[in-house]
C-alpha cells in the first residue's frame, strides 16, 4: 500500500491543468475551422461586392468567425482559467491518496468538509509522472496533482510500478 498525503498548491493545480488542457489536435483543428470560415467571410464579400450577392453571406461568415474565435480563445485560456477556479476552492483542504494492489482511495479532509473516493485502476483515464510530479486522471476528467516528495508510505518507484502494471499504455514517464 501506497499513501500520499498532500496540500494543494499553485504548483499542483498548473501541473495537473497543463496535462488535463485541451490536446493540440483540438487546438489545430480550430485552426482548420479559421481558416475555412476566413475564406468562407473573404469569397462572402467578393461575392456580395461584384455580383448579386446577399448580406446574409457577409454576416453569416462574421458571426460564424466570431464564435470561432471565442471558442479558440477559450480552448487556449483552459488551464489557468481551471486553476484559478481549483485554488479559489480548494486550497484548504487536505488530501491523502491511497494506493492499494485493488484500487485507489482518495480522501478530502477540511473546514467542514470530509470526503472519500474510491477509484479502481481500470477507470482512471491516465497517469503522467514528470519532473518528480504525478498527475493522475479520472475517468470523469477530474484528477489529482501531488510531489513525489508527498509519500508518507512507500515510494515514487514503487507507485510508479503500480501504475505502469495497471495502466499500461494510459501511464507515462516523461
Amino acid at each position: 500500500m501506497i499513501v500520499v498525503k498532500a496540500k494543494p498548491s499553485k504548483e499542483s493545480i498548473v501541473r495537473l491543468y497543463s496535462v488535463t488542457s485541451p490536446p493540440k489536435r483540438t487546438v489545430a483543428a480550430f485552426a482548420v475551422l479559421l481558416l475555412i470560415i476566413l475564406t468562407t467571410l473573404i469569397l462572402s464579400i467578393i461575392y456580395y461586392k461584384h455580383g448579386d450577392g446577399d448580406i446574409l453571406f457577409v454576416v453569416t461568415g462574421a458571426v460564424m468567425l466570431s464564435a470561432t474565435l471565442i471558442f479558440l480563445a477559450r480552448i487556449l485560456r483552459y488551464p489557468a482559467k481551471r486553476a484559478r477556479i481549483v485554488k479559489k476552492n480548494a486550497l484548504d483542504l487536505k488530501y491523502t491518496y491511497t494506493f492499494t494492489d485493488a484500487d485507489c482511495i482518495f480522501t478530502a479532509e477540511g473546514t467542514g468538509i470530509s470526503s472519500r473516493f474510491e477509484q479502481s485502476y481500470s477507470a482512471l483515464q491516465k497517469a503522467v509522472y514528470r519532473e518528480g510530479w504525478f498527475v493522475v486522471i479520472f475517468g470523469t476528467g477530474a484528477g489529482i496533482a501531488f510531489h513525489e516528495n508527498s509519500f508518507t508510505q512507500g515510494t515514487p518507484q514503487q507507485l510508479s510500478a503500480i501504475l505502469r502494471e495497471k495502466l499500461g499504455k494510459k501511464y507515462k514517464v516523461k
